[in-house]
């Protein structure tokens, strides 16, 4: 797999790499980030080292995944995105993005999310990307809207977390739509 790197006028997205441990620790066990996910927040050091291994092998093996996210005027680490997923027999893959808090509300979002749709469409050659987000994340949604994407339909209880079932907007845009963007 090569490297990959991606700019976006304040941001750039790249390759995690053991080195990336403590950022990738903090975002895993920020409760506040994963309040809108399945994912469970890390305990440990251990648990994120893990996982960070597996992320950074999962993309070695071109299956996609996160990656991390900084500032680039300043280098400070403010999450992940990535294409997290991919179908090459259908050219299709999905995106996804995590930011810590401090940094919601700053347009960052949706600057990595329509990057990634570029590249994934421009570059990968993909037909169609998609993004799932749970119904009650007016702010992902309201991302997902500002990159150009449709809602195709509400998922109803695809998602379960403490015993409780939730909704989930399923996002796509096609190759002919990233005129609008």
């Amino acid at each position: 797999m090569r490297t990959m790197e991606i700019l976006t006028e304040r941001l750039c997205l790249k390759e995690y790499d053991k080195s990336c441990i403590n950022d990738f620790y903090k975002l895993k066990s920020c409760p506040s980030v994963w309040t809108y996910s399945t994912f469970v927040p890390v305990q440990s050091m251990g648990e994120a080292e893990l996982l960070l291994n597996e992320q950074i092998v999962s993309r070695q093996q071109n299956k996609g995944g996160f990656m991390p996210l900084y500032k680039r005027d300043n280098g400070q680490y403010i999450g992940e995105a990535g294409i997290i997923s991919i179908n090459r027999n259908a050219d299709r893959c999905e995106i996804g993005y995590n930011l810590l808090p401090e940094f919601w509300n700053q347009g960052y979002a949706t600057e990595i999310a329509t990057k990634l749709v570029l590249h994934a469409i421009n570059a990968l050659k993909f037909e169609r990307v998609e993004a799932l987000v749970l119904s009650d994340n007016k702010a992902s949604c309201r991302v997902m809207e500002k990159c150009g994407f449709k809602c195709e339909g509400i998922l109803r209880h695809f998602n379960k977390h403490d015993d409780n079932y939730r909704d989930v907007n399923y996002y796509g845009i096609i190759s002919s739509d990233i005129n609008s963007i």
